[in-house]
């Protein structure tokens, strides 16, 4: 089995794991030069600065995420990328990075706003409603940014819209991929609060791994016969 074979639904988890151990130091440069870029959002979470952090996280974070797919593509794909092009990436396509991420952390930013009425009891009815649509809107530009981000990297002239149409149309048509996805990063999220936070430093760039091989895999099974 070979990346240039592509990915089918039988190889998907074994490919990553391939891709994984046949290019870990690639990736733990990957690793390294992500989590260098999250240390501004971290800090000011840190501080308590929430909003702040989300703000920060749109211009680094989100882009620095779009340069790790996009390299990461190119491991699943068979080929070596440069060494800094996750610069060069981080680059291109920082504004509709930035741009898609201002998008996705906007449910966020209402959750935040809803949580501080929790803490005056009782709640009333419409703050619960409003934490049950702040939490589904979580989930569904979540879920769009499984395939907003890799298209936006897998079509560098492409519009911010675009990307988020095509997302809505792979999610739609892909929901167990986009279930699975989310199953993924709740576990990895559950490994970092309950094991180590240390390991910030590589499940991240994991979890893009997935991500990166899931777009591969249902761009093949969009693709005619």
């Amino acid at each position: 089995m070979t990346s240039q074979q592509g990915i089918s639904g039988s190889t998907y988890v074994a490919q990553v794991v391939q891709t994984l151990w046949e290019n870990l130091p690639q990736l733990l440069w990957g690793a390294f030069l992500f989590s260098l870029v999250c240390i501004p959002a971290t800090f000011l979470f840190t501080l308590g600065l929430f909003i702040p952090t989300l703000l920060a996280a749109s211009i680094t974070i989100g882009p620095a995420w779009a340069a790790l797919l996009a390299f990461e593509r190119r491991l699943l794909q068979g080929r070596v990328p440069r060494q800094f092009s996750l610069f060069d990436d981080f680059r291109r396509s920082w504004r509709r990075s930035t741009l898609l991420s201002l998008l996705t952390i906007f449910p966020l930013l209402a959750l935040m706003t809803t949580l501080p009425a929790l803490q005056s009891p009782p709640v009333a009815p419409i703050v619960w409603i409003g934490l049950g649509a702040d939490l589904l809107g979580c989930a569904v530009m979540a879920t769009l940014s499984f395939y907003a981000f890799p298209s936006l990297v897998q079509h560098p002239d492409q519009g911010v819209r675009a990307c988020i149409r095509d997302a809505l149309i792979l999610a739609g048509r892909h929901p167990a991929n986009s279930l699975g996805l989310l199953a993924i990063g709740i576990l990895l999220s559950f490994c970092i609060a309950y094991i180590s936070l240390a390991l910030l430093l590589l499940l991240p760039t994991v979890y893009a791994l997935f991500i990166a091989a899931n777009y591969l895999l249902v761009l093949q099974k969009e693709a005619p016969p």
